[in-house]
């Protein structure tokens, strides 16, 4: 939630709902519900309810010296809010009006991710869809297979940005085992982005937003190969995290692995309200 010392001067439709509650209970609805944008107090018994692209500006308003800086209507904190309701991510961002000085702009946008995919923001503001993509046939390929699948979707192979997004990857990595798995092999890994240079543990990344290898989880013993030729896949073929193998494998037959498919980054739709 975004707290503002302010009053609001404008909105579009639907307006606002005023609700006669507590304001600590208004706060907590709002919190609570992911098509809340803002509230206001009215009184110690009611407040005005705002929802998702309602309310699109407001003025600073003065408080005295103990309260919120006049200075400054927005507390110390971040500028926009974010909320992720299945493929969709909602930002809400307040910036200031140079023309007046005193008045800010409330502006909502939408990204939308094709199914199977989950948006998640990254760096420059960009908003990238994650999510494993599958080759049909062979059902078990190669990295340049797999750079081709996620090109295919006008994307590129990607890796983990952050722990969330590790969490996530992890999730359906594991869950595709029963899912995705026609052939019943007993274990089932995924191309992600890293090719092996000639230095030593040293990767080229094909995604630039995912800060290269910092955030990934390797599992025990690895990276275990030098040189060229040897890619990152997720999870370990018999086990969990990251791990280096040639990037020509496709199927291990006797341990009963496939390599299914590949972790793609592909951008998103973008709308502003």
């Amino acid at each position: 939630m975004i707290r503002i010392s302010g009053r609001p001067t404008s909105s579009q439709y639907p307006t606002f709902e005023t609700i006669d509650i507590p304001w600590d209970k208004c706060i907590v609805k709002c919190r609570t519900d992911i098509n809340c944008s803002a509230v206001f107090k009215i009184s110690d018994i009611r407040c005005h309810y705002y929802l998702f692209g309602s309310l699109s500006t407001f003025e600073q308003i003065q408080l005295p010296g103990n309260k919120c800086p006049t200075s400054n209507p927005l507390v110390s904190g971040p500028t926009y809010l974010t909320q992720t309701i299945n493929n969709q991510l909602y930002k809400t961002t307040v910036t200031l009006d140079s023309s007046s000085g005193h008045s800010y702009n409330v502006t909502y946008s939408v990204y939308t991710c094709p199914n199977n995919t989950k948006p998640f923001p990254r760096v420059d503001y960009l908003v990238n869809c994650i999510g494993l993509f599958f080759f049909d046939a062979p059902r078990c390929n190669n990295y340049t297979q797999a750079s081709a699948l996620c090109k295919a979707q006008n994307g590129t192979l990607t890796g983990p940005a952050n722990a969330d997004e590790y969490e996530y990857i992890q999730d359906i990595t594991n869950s595709s085992k029963y899912t995705s798995n026609p052939d019943s092999y007993t274990y089932l890994t995924y191309w992600i982005d890293g090719y092996s240079t000639y230095i030593e543990f040293s990767y080229w990344f094909e995604d630039y937003t995912h800060n290269e290898s910092i955030n990934y989880t390797w599992a025990a013993g690895s990276p275990k190969y030098k040189g060229t030729g040897y890619c990152l896949h997720n999870p370990a073929p018999t086990g969990s995290y990251i791990w280096d193998s040639p990037c020509n494998y496709t199927l291990d037959a006797k341990s009963s692995v496939c390599w299914r498919g590949a972790l793609c980054q592909i951008p998103s739709i973008f709308e502003i309200f």
